[in-house]
């Protein structure tokens, strides 16, 4: 898989979730970044693709009759 921040090959180390990969370096770094930090914006702007992407799939998601979109 390919890290969410720095777009490197992530082995099983990563931490994942909805479909995303952080790499342990950017984990570490994630952790350490404070916001007065030039590479606080790249953190959060990673984050902010994922949001979208799970914005957009819960969009495009079809709903059966009776259904609702019920938070995860």
């Amino acid at each position: 898989m390919e890290c969410l921040v720095c777009r490197r090959i992530v082995d099983r180390d990563g931490l994942e979730f909805w479909g995303a990969t952080i790499c342990p370096s950017c984990q570490r770094k994630m952790l350490e970044v404070t916001a007065d930090q030039p590479e606080y914006g790249a953190y959060v702007m990673a984050l902010r693709r994922l949001w979208r992407r799970q914005l957009q799939a819960a969009r495009d998601r079809r709903l059966k009759e009776g259904e609702h979109l019920e938070p995860e």
